[in-house]
């Protein structure tokens, strides 16, 4: 079995999670650090300052974790879709001298999202420990929707990366859509606050629906089967086409670099 691919893209994952945290003082702690001071942040502005609730009977430290659970979510597609863009040209160098497959590249973005996206879990279940919150079947109805947000970000990654080699603007297109997408999929809301009449969006919003499966998941020890065959149906179609484009299309991108 040739492992030279796989051991060329560990390196490459590596000298990636290193790359990002080069000249910090506290380097690669600021994994950990970032989202804890994100959960803390919510906790003392949503649950502390504005008072939110989502129902009567819930506390400060559970809006904290309903918020901090859709954003993991978010957060690890957010990861994906601003990387993805600019990945084949930023790895040009790599990709024209080494024998590292092309395939194997928007698989960078995928990984390291799974791993900031394992932190930030770790936080989150700690925290439900302590607040009373902790579901016993939660992150085992969690593990399927990781599995279907991994397929989805694959897709996404395939088809952004060999796209915004020719279309250089799709990297600065990446971030206020993003900022729209936040907005409409009841990430920072409840999706009781959405009115009837538009809450058709939501069911036709993939995010929206990631983002309620990790709550319900992980926050209410509920699996939703119906949510979570919708999106691998979804994802695994847009896997194999996202697939098929990038092969019909790469060999067109070795001019375009």
């Amino acid at each position: 079995m040739n492992t030279l691919p796989l051991t060329l893209f560990w390196q490459l994952l590596r000298r990636d999670i290193q790359e990002r945290y080069t000249g910090t003082v506290l380097g690669a702690a600021w994994l950990v650090i970032q989202p804890l001071l994100m959960l803390l942040v919510y906790a003392l502005v949503f649950g502390e300052v504005l008072q939110l609730r989502f129902g009567e009977h819930h506390t400060d430290g559970q809006f904290a974790a309903y918020l901090f659970a859709g954003l993991m979510a978010f957060n690890a597609l957010a990861e994906v879709v601003t990387r993805a863009p600019g990945l084949l040209v930023e790895r040009r160098e790599l990709l024209l001298h080494s024998a590292l497959s092309p395939a194997l590249l928007p698989l960078l973005p995928v990984a390291v999202s799974l791993g900031l996206e394992a932190i930030s879990l770790g936080l989150l279940l700690v925290w439900l420990l302590i607040h009373g919150q902790w579901q016993p079947w939660g992150w085992v109805f969690y593990l399927p929707f990781v599995v279907a947000r991994l397929l989805l970000s694959l897709a996404l990654s395939y088809w952004l990366a060999v796209l915004g080699v020719f279309l250089r603007d799709l990297r600065q297109l990446m971030p206020p859509l993003l900022g729209v997408l936040l907005l409409i999929s009841a990430v920072v809301y409840p999706p009781e606050l959405v009115p009837e009449s538009l809450k058709i969006g939501l069911l036709l919003n993939p995010v929206a629906q990631l983002v309620q499966g990790y709550r319900d998941a992980l926050l209410e020890g509920v699996f939703r089967g119906e949510i979570w065959l919708g999106l691998m149906l979804l994802a695994s179609g847009l896997l194999f086409a996202g697939r098929w484009l990038f092969q019909r299309l790469m060999p067109h991108v070795r001019y375009v670099l």
